[in-house]
């Protein structure tokens, strides 16, 4: 478990005095995202807004195979790293298992993704519609992964590139599924006009108050 802060910055720090993260603690990280906890519950802080809202549309609808959203807070704040259009979103999410790597199935799993992925594990853009292609055929010919691998090919149809890394797989402990975490990679997304006209609030502000200071 790693115990440095992804994030940094003015956006990030007045985030942290807010609700729901201001008494939380921090967990853990991952390449783009970060896992507070507080009171039993975990938050999922993310820069990835593609898969945040594919994460929380599949949620919503009932897939088995994403991460559960509890409670999705959307964009939260401007990105202390990106531009004017870049954001960070939050969740509540389900507390999941790790993966056991030594276990028979999770080694044939992660077989099975490195060849979905020719071992690039991070599937650009223009290979997209091949990785659906693939994935679609190795569901008929992997029953046991079906629910998983056509989850992984929703994820493609984004347009973001696609992580299948089996790092960003975990697995529900109520009912042992495999569920997907992370399964997109590096891709903005717009909140709806009210959202952003508040974070563009946010931004001003901090700006007056790093300006005067």
């Amino acid at each position: 478990m790693s115990t440095t802060e992804l994030f940094s910055g003015p956006f990030y720090e007045w985030l942290r005095r807010q609700e729901p993260l201001c008494v939380a603690e921090f967990f853990t990280k991952g390449s783009s995202a970060m896992l507070f906890q507080r009171d039993g519950r975990l938050y999922r802080l993310t820069r990835d807004g593609c898969g945040h809202n594919f994460l929380a549309w599949e949620s919503m609808h009932g897939n088995q195979q994403v991460t559960r959203f509890l409670q999705d807070f959307g964009a939260v704040e401007p990105s202390d790293e990106g531009g004017c259009d870049e954001f960070c979103w939050l969740a509540e999410v389900e507390w999941l298992d790790e993966l056991d790597r030594q276990s028979a199935t999770i080694r044939r799993l992660a077989a099975l993704l490195d060849e979905l992925s020719e071992g690039d594990q991070v599937v650009m853009e223009p290979d997209l519609p091949a990785l659906i292609k693939h994935c679609q055929a190795m569901a008929v010919l992997h029953p046991e992964f079906a629910p998983l691998l056509k989850s992984l090919a929703k994820a493609a149809r984004s347009g973001a590139d696609a992580d299948v890394r089996i790092r960003n797989l975990m697995r529900r402990p109520s009912a042992g599924e495999l569920v997907w975490i992370d399964p997109l990679f590096g891709a903005s997304y717009l909140p709806d006009e009210q959202s952003l006209e508040r974070l563009m609030s946010i931004r001003r502000s901090l700006g007056m108050i790093q300006t005067e200071h």
